[in-house]
């Protein structure tokens, strides 16, 4: 069982309740908001280097979140999106396909920079905490890996059957 555990300074910043509209090629699109991205930002420097261990497989993951006051609701999507590997997009090469045209080649994902976990949908057991700390608003957080579970070993545990039989219960 690995165990990371680090803390993040700053007030977490919901991503569901602060999404922006914006038009992309003319047409409506959301976004993370301004506040959103600049939490982003700050939580991807104050991830300690030595817990960026890319953990594979299901996980566990405990959240105390401290707020500044009431207002705020708890949502610990933006950084359980922080705390996954960051990939960026990037073009294949330039292909001449004749006659003086070209296009791009296949394009691929690069990773751009490592976290704790591989990717957010590992965190199969979840348990967040709501306080208020106006002096010190943070998020503390502690990821552990939890067992695969093996259906190998459940083919000796006797199923309970009631189809023609009376309910015991």
């Amino acid at each position: 069982m690995t165990i990371v555990a680090f803390t993040i300074i700053g007030e977490l910043v919901s991503m569901k309740n602060s999404r922006q509209i914006v038009t992309m090629g003319g047409k409506p699109a959301l976004i993370k908001s301004a506040d959103a991205r600049e939490y982003e930002r700050t939580a991807l420097l104050q991830i300690p280097g030595a817990a960026k261990v890319q953990l594979t497989g299901p996980v566990k993951i405990t959240i105390h979140a401290y707020y500044a006051s009431e207002r705020k609701d708890l949502d610990c999507a933006l950084l359980l999106d922080v705390l996954a590997d960051r990939y960026e997009k990037r073009k294949g090469k330039l292909q001449k396909t004749g006659a003086g045209e070209y296009t791009y080649g296949p394009g691929e994902r690069v990773l751009v920079q490592k976290g704790v976990v591989v990717n957010d949908r590992q965190f199969r057991e979840q348990h967040f905490y709501w306080a208020i700390d106006k002096a010190n608003p943070r998020a503390e957080i502690e990821i552990e890996t939890l067992t695969a579970q093996q259906p190998s070993l459940l083919d000796d545990v006797p199923l309970l059957q009631t189809s023609g039989s009376k309910d015991p219960f």
